[in-house]
């Protein structure tokens, strides 16, 4: 059970559910491990009525799963849990994006997500990474001004981020993630609603196909998960002529 940070006694459930959130993103606790409450109650230093409460957030959240008489697992995510999952991505973001775009909506707060994304990567820390990208796809949802598509979000933001988690095992660079969503906000300013909506669209095809391809290979081939999405019947965005997202190599979120 190594990994777990040791926690202040301040916030004892915030810091308990925090800990052992970064640890099943970090990878140091595998998809379908369980999580002993007394173990991880005695690593981090609290009761177990604390752990037992991060365990519970954590479910809400859709990072781990509670079987009866089994106990807790760390969720794995499957074929059909990836489709579904950005298949209400690309519902929610895209009309959050064209939403944002129209009305010209203050970039601040993105390119704020943005730097922070360049910061991580140059430090190479996966686990920061993922948690500003996640909250830069958010902060697309408030942009919107649209109150119902943020909490349309939040309810799938962490299985979102344990989504990216697995994907960055693929991501050859990951000093181009900032960089595309960078991209992103260009086209929020751009003030063009049909570009911004293709270029998050394509942004989130991507990203799928990834997680798609690694879920059926152990090492994805150039364009398996192009093929898969075919075969499994889920819409895919085609790259125009005018697009170069689709030759850089992908980011996962």
């Amino acid at each position: 059970m190594s990994g777990l940070r040791k926690i202040t006694p301040i916030s004892l459930a915030d810091d308990a559910h925090a800990s052992i959130r970064d640890a099943i993103v970090s990878g140091t606790f595998a998809p379908g491990e369980k999580l002993v409450e007394t173990r991880i109650a005695r690593e981090i230093g609290v009761g177990r009525a604390t752990a037992r409460e991060a365990l519970r957030r954590l479910r809400e959240e859709g990072l781990v799963v509670g079987t009866p008489n089994r106990g807790v697992f760390v969720r794995e995510l499957a074929l059909q849990d990836i489709i579904d999952i950005y298949n209400m991505r690309t519902g929610v973001e895209t009309v959050a994006m064209r939403l944002a775009t129209r009305t010209g909506a203050p970039t601040g707060e993105l390119w704020k997500c943005v730097e922070e994304m360049r910061e991580f990567a140059r430090r190479n820390d996966p686990v920061s990474l993922s948690d500003r990208e996640v909250a830069f796809h958010e902060e697309i949802c408030r942009a919107s001004g649209n109150e119902y598509i943020c909490a349309g979000f939040r309810t799938i933001a962490g299985v979102v981020r344990l989504a990216f988690a697995c994907e960055y095992t693929s991501y050859a660079d990951p000093r181009l993630v900032p960089e595309e969503h960078a991209q992103l906000v260009e086209a929020i300013e751009s003030g063009d609603e049909h570009a911004s909506v293709e270029a998050l669209t394509a942004h989130l095809d991507i990203g799928r196909s990834i997680e798609l391809a690694r879920l059926q290979f152990e090492a994805p081939p150039d364009h398996a998960g192009e093929r898969l999405v075919s075969q499994l019947g889920v819409a895919s965005w085609q790259p125009t002529a005018t697009s170069d997202v689709a030759e850089r190599s992908p980011s996962p979120g």
